[in-house]
Formats: structure tokens, C-alpha cells, sequence
């Protein structure tokens, strides 16, 4: 595995971390007379966490103070997800802590970590070197043979991840993407902030209606806070505002405040649309909940967030955490959010993917459910010299009670289609906007003198169509691995990953998200996946029981370790 490069190394050698030195002996005494933690103790001999302090040395001049390690603050990372704790918490837990001040190597007085010092290196890192992170513990993991079996089978599956807002009416909806916008030019620009206090009448976002409201004075009251809206988006565009915005001096705030009128604009057009198109002073009503777009914005405060479903009674605002682990070592290779209402299937190459690029090394078999078993993903994972084991989607019966499409046989090598009765097409055609499909028409003439015709279309022209998918060839070798005995015992391990699934959910607290935005979103997944292979590790090494054992074995000069070693030479 290759991730480190000459140029970290040689920007290391001019980086000067911060060290804590030699401890005292004081320190030693009182490390000494802990018992031996049963992660913490025995992660500082497994793993050897200064390729963090290449990775990150980019990050940190060659002048001025000297920042603390980058490996140290990794160490503190994962402490704080394998115990969930705030970055407050986490402050307090160093503090009085000696499991954890032993095994960052700082001396027990030592109370300097601040809670903004795991905020500030969360944002200056960013996913992508925790990612970074992640993959050299893997190959650490791999030189141990702890994982990388040519012979082992990956597991895929998702969990939701509730996001950290609630759903919003349209209403309120609106009235949350115009505060935003209102309370970033109260904190960054305080003379623009002044000037549209005065502009506008605010009643509208501050009205209240009554116990019981009419349906008119709904109406009235979502027309007046659109009107406002626009208004506000208006007046940022007019001729006194306009020189005053584009003369911001600070570019990243100027840029916050276009993304929040964007972000107005979007949530507008999403749920809003005129009475009457044609007035010239227009009144607003609520878009029809049926033709407001899928992928609309549900929060200004994260507008990452979308609604998802795990099942059909299931539902869910956030992201979902797709994870690929390793069948034979119970490692997590690979974890990445996505949008809730995004399909498991669309990055199921990009998962496995990854790994293949970061770590070299490719799997015998990749197991998944029906979601990741799109004809796509089995013929690239055949093109990548693998094989997709996933179950086929059930395909119903005719919904008119005709024939399915299922009773009828294609001939590929011939490119035609024949139905029950005997009849044979050739007639193809695609479909604009119809993807990997192909539709087979039966001529009129021999469907309407078939005696089959009642059962296989009603049809007024007496013709039938069949849909074959590109991917015929992929599904049907899926249905025969799935139906032997071999693919069976494969589709029954993927409920190995589930209990994976559930600690990283409902232990390290990826069930409820706590970040609003899906890039710290990621931070956090990655750091989780770090924290449960380093479970796993201790765990593949020696036999992981979370309790202590009080009693140190005896120096090796103590009377009692002679007296110890002929009893075992006894038995």
C-alpha cells in the first residue's frame, strides 16, 4: 500500500511537533499500578499511529508555535468515539482520566487540552485525511495477516442514520431560509443588517395565527411570508444594497450569504407557485405535495439531509452509511454516507472500488442484498474479475393477470422473443428516456388469431409487447449461482454484517447524527470505522474481555515468578 509520499516526509522533518518528554518518575510509579486497559494498553502495541504525523504535516507551518502531534490528537479522535462523547465531555474525561493520559504518554497533571482543540482539528483534517487515516490502520492490520485472505468475501449493506433537524412544513420551511439569511448579516455585516431592518416590514415572519384558523387566513399568512421572501432576495439585487454586498472584504462570509440566497431561492421554487401567474401584484399558494421534486430541500439549517426509506413502513430524515466489511475478519474496508433517498446500489463499485486502489488486494466474492443487484453492478464486478452474489428482485405477476413477461423466452444470440403460444419476434425498439431496455412487439396479425390472446393482452390494436432488460444475460447467471447449494450459503452470511452494522450504529452513535453537513458527517464514519477495527484488532490478537485484571504478573527477579514457573513445569 502507497499513500505516503517523499514530499510528507521531507515537510516532517521541518514540522516540529510539541513533546510532552521523558515522563517523571512519579508518572511512571502511578501508570505503573494501573492495570493494563483492555483497549487503550494493548492499541499502543498494536498500532503505531505516527503515520498520522505524515500525513498531516501539510497542514502546519515550519514557524511560529509548535502544534501538538497529529498522532496524539488522532489517539484523542478515537477516544472520543469509542466512548460518544461530546467535545466538552471528552475535555472533562482527559482531565481525570489516567487510562486514557497513559495512553496518550502525557504526564498526570497534564490538563491542557481544550474542547475547541478537537472541533479545530476536526475541520483542519477534513474526511478525506481521517480517510487517509483509516486505510494505512488497514494495512498496518493487513502486514499482521489480521485481513487480505484472497480467498475472503466482502459484505455490503447500509443503515439509516437520523439526521439531527426536524421535518418542516413548507412554512416553515421558508421562514427558517430567510432567518438564515438574517441572522448571517447580523453576526458578519452589521451595516447591511441595519439597512434591511428598515426596508421591510418583518410582521409576516413573526405573525402568529390562531387556535383554530380559517383556511383563508392559512392561505393569507403563506402568501405574505413568500412576498417577503422574494423581497428579500429582490433587495439584495437593488441599486443601494448591490455596491455595499460586492465591496464585502471578507470573501468567505460574502460567500455564506450567496449560498443562503440560493438556498431561499431553491426552497421557494420547490414549494411555491403563483395563484394566478398572470397578476401583476401575484399571491402564493403551497406547490402540491405531489409535485414538489424528490430531491427538494427539507432543512435550511442542513440542506444535505433528504427523506429515505429503509423498508416500506420505514422512514427516516438523514443519510444512509453504506459499509463493506470482511466476511473471514469482521474488519470494516470501507464506510461512506450517503443521502438518504440516494439508491444502495448507485456507489456499490465505488465502495469496493476504493479498497481494491488503497490496499491492492481484491476479494474471491462480494455479497450483497437486492438493492446493490443491479444489472450494472454484475456485469462491471464481471469486468473487474469478480463476482456479484446478490438475491434477484422478486418479479411479480401481471398486475391485469396476463401472461408476465417471465413466461416469455429470449433468445439472445438470435435477438428474438417468443411467447406461450409459439409465436416469434424480432421486432425491437428503445424507448426515449427508458434505460438498459429493450421492447419486443408482437406483429397485430398474429395476436389477434391467437388463441392465447384473451390471457396475454388486451390490447385494442391485439398486439403484444415484452420488455427485455441489456443485463438479461447477468440476471439469468444470477438466478442459477443463487438457486445452487454454493450460492445459497453465500446469500446466508449477509447477515454477518448486521451485528457490525448495530455497534457502529447504536455503540459509536452513527444512528443519530449530531453534524449538519455530510462532509462532518464522513468525519465521523471514518473515525468510527478506525474506532471498531481497533476492537477488532485487540480483539484478533488476544481474547477481548472488557473487565481488568488487578494482578500484574511478578518480576521476573521476584521469588514468586520462580515458584510460578516451576508449578507450570509441574502440571
Amino acid at each position: 500500500m502507497e499513500i505516503e509520499d517523499d514530499s510528507g516526509d521531507e515537510l516532517m522533518a521541518r514540522v516540529t511537533y510539541k513533546q510532552f518528554g521523558q515522563l517523571s518518575f512519579g508518572d511512571l510509579e502511578v501508570y505503573s499500578v494501573l492495570p493494563e486497559h483492555p483497549i487503550w494498553s494493548r492499541a499502543a502495541e498494536l498500532i503505531d499511529f505516527q503515520f498520522a504525523d505524515v500525513l498531516c504535516a501539510p497542514l502546519y507551518s515550519t514557524r511560529g508555535p509548535r502544534p501538538y502531534a497529529p498522532s496524539l490528537k488522532l489517539k484523542l479522535h478515537l477516544i472520543q468515539r469509542y466512548y460518544t462523547l461530546s467535545d466538552r465531555e471528552m475535555e472533562e474525561r482527559i482531565i481525570g482520566d489516567l487510562f486514557i493520559k497513559r495512553f496518550l504518554g502525557v504526564p498526570v497533571s497534564f490538563i491542557g487540552f481544550d474542547h475547541s482543540t478537537l472541533g479545530l482539528d476536526r475541520d483542519r483534517m477534513g474526511s478525506e485525511l481521517f480517510n487517509a487515516c483509516h486505510h494505512h490502520m488497514l494495512a498496518q492490520a493487513k502486514q499482521q495477516g489480521l485481513w487480505g485472505d484472497k480467498t475472503d468475501i466482502w459484505l455490503v449493506d447500509s443503515f439509516p442514520s437520523n439526521g439531527h433537524v426536524v421535518r418542516l412544513s413548507a412554512y416553515r420551511l421558508i421562514k427558517q431560509a430567510i432567518l438564515q439569511i438574517v441572522n448571517h448579516l447580523k453576526r458578519a455585516h452589521r451595516t447591511l443588517f441595519n439597512q434591511l431592518q428598515h426596508a421591510y416590514d418583518w410582521t409576516p415572519l413573526t405573525a402568529k395565527l390562531p387556535p383554530e384558523p380559517k383556511e383563508e387566513e392559512i392561505e393569507v399568512a403563506f402568501s405574505n411570508l413568500v412576498v417577503l421572501a422574494y423581497s428579500l432576495l429582490y433587495w439584495f439585487e437593488s441599486d443601494s444594497v448591490r455596491p455595499i454586498f460586492w465591496s464585502w472584504t471578507d470573501a468567505k462570509r460574502q460567500l455564506a450569504s450567496l449560498e443562503r440566497q440560493a438556498m431561499l431561492y431553491r426552497v421557494l421554487t420547490e414549494n411555491v407557485q403563483p395563484q394566478d401567474p398572470n397578476d401583476p401584484k401575484p399571491t402564493y399558494k403551497k406547490l402540491p405535495r405531489k409535485e414538489r421534486p424528490q430531491d427538494r430541500l427539507l432543512s435550511a439549517v442542513d440542506p444535505d439531509l433528504r427523506a429515505g426509506a429503509k423498508t416500506k413502513t420505514s422512514f427516516f430524515l438523514g443519510d444512509k452509511i453504506q459499509v463493506v466489511t470482511s466476511a473471514a475478519h469482521n474488519i470494516v474496508l470501507n464506510a461512506e454516507p450517503i443521502a438518504g433517498n440516494e439508491p444502495d446500489g448507485d456507489r456499490l463499485i465505488a465502495l469496493i472500488h476504493e479498497v481494491f486502489v488503497k490496499q491492492q488486494m481484491k476479494p474471491k466474492r462480494v455479497v450483497a442484498d437486492s438493492a446493490y443487484g443491479y444489472g450494472r453492478n454484475r456485469l462491471q464486478c464481471k469486468q473487474e474479475r469478480l463476482r456479484l452474489v446478490a438475491p434477484l428482485k422478486k418479479v411479480g405477476e401481471n398486475p391485469t393477470g396476463l401472461f408476465s413477461n417471465e413466461q416469455f423466452l429470449f433468445d439472445e444470440k438470435a435477438g428474438t422473443v417468443t411467447c406461450p403460444a409459439g409465436q416469434v419476434t424480432s421486432n425491437a425498439a428503445r424507448k426515449k428516456g427508458v434505460k438498459d431496455t429493450t421492447y419486443y412487439t408482437f406483429s397485430a396479425k398474429a395476436c389477434r388469431t391467437c388463441l392465447l390472446r384473451d390471457q396475454c393482452t388486451t390490447s385494442t390494436k391485439h398486439r403484444r409487447s415484452v420488455t427485455v432488460s441489456d443485463y438479461h444475460k447477468e440476471f439469468r447467471q444470477a438466478q442459477t449461482v443463487n438457486r445452487s447449494e454454493a450460492g445459497k450459503a453465500l446469500l446466508a452470511m449477509r447477515s454477518r454484517i448486521e451485528r457490525k452494522n448495530q455497534e457502529m450504529k447504536n455503540h459509536h452513535g452513527l444512528g443519530h447524527a449530531t453534524m449538519r453537513s455530510r462532509e462532518k458527517r464522513r468525519r465521523i464514519v471514518k473515525l468510527v470505522s478506525m474506532v471498531v477495527n481497533l476492537k477488532q484488532i485487540v480483539k484478533q490478537r488476544n481474547a477481548l474481555v472488557l473487565s481488568f485484571n488487578r494482578k500484574r504478573p511478578a518480576p521476573a527477579w521476584h521469588p514468586s515468578a520462580h515458584l510460578q514457573g516451576t508449578l507450570v513445569k509441574m502440571t
